[in-house]
């Protein structure tokens, strides 16, 4: 009997299928298909197909069914139905073909900002709601964080909506307490920061620039995600 027709080849350390090949494929299974159906009156047909198969999968290496089953580990491997020459200590060397097939996006580079005075920058982000409230029905809670001291304010809220009159007096508090001015405030696409028309009046007359992160993308906010996680751990 011909050897069963390989539908795919390896390519940069991944396994690509062939089109042409697969349409073969699928002529070859029609054709077993009606092999398949001599079967009773011929028994001997499934030992020889059984056998050619099993000969075929032997002659597969580890390499190309670790590609065909997306790079799983190797004691993950050892569970499959097939027969695999595994190496001798049961270890693998690992490509960063199988890295890159896992990750979902490329790593962000490090962050360039340096700051060189208290509120120059200024993290803002909310959090919430939690599943139990406060004794005064709190949920939220607002978090704002100095990028050069990395001094951090947490408050307390009942809705998001608190968020930008508790802001506004943060801006007051350091110009009072500090004699400092808030220069640029970073945080996500909130509704309450960014929709809001007394928002946009607030940081017009103040000259307070706004960053926003990108849609989709917490890690330009990093620096308060982090800090709200370990809020939440330690509390």
């Amino acid at each position: 009997m011909k050897r069963p027709v390989v539908v795919g080849k390896e390519a940069l350390g991944l396994y690509v299928l062939d089109r042409k090949l697969v349409q073969e494929a699928k002529f070859l299974s029609t054709t077993n298909a009606t092999i398949a159906d001599s079967c009773n009156k011929f028994p001997e047909i499934i030992d020889i197909v059984s056998a050619s198969c099993t000969q075929a999968s032997k002659a597969v290496t580890f390499d190309t069914w670790h590609c065909r089953v997306g790079h799983i580990p190797t004691q993950k491997m050892k569970l499959l139905p097939i027969d695999i020459v595994f190496a001798k200590n049961n270890e693998h060397v690992l490509y960063h073909i199988y890295l890159k097939a896992k990750q979902q996006r490329l790593p962000f580079q490090l962050s360039t900002i340096s700051t060189s005075a208290s509120f120059e920058l200024i993290h803002v982000d909310t959090w919430g709601p939690y599943h139990t409230k406060t004794y005064l029905g709190h949920r939220f809670f607002l978090t704002i964080m100095d990028d050069y001291t990395k001094t951090t304010w947490t408050h307390l809220m009942v809705t998001k909506d608190e968020a930008l009159g508790l802001f506004q007096s943060f801006v007051a508090m350091a110009h009072t307490q500090f004699s400092c001015k808030v220069k640029t405030i970073r945080s996500d696409n909130a509704l309450e920061l960014t929709k809001s028309t007394v928002a946009l009046e607030f940081f017009t007359s103040t000259r307070i620039l706004h960053q926003t992160s990108c849609m989709q993308t917490p890690h330009q906010n990093g620096v308060v995600e982090r800090k709200h996680k370990h809020l939440l751990e330690v509390s």
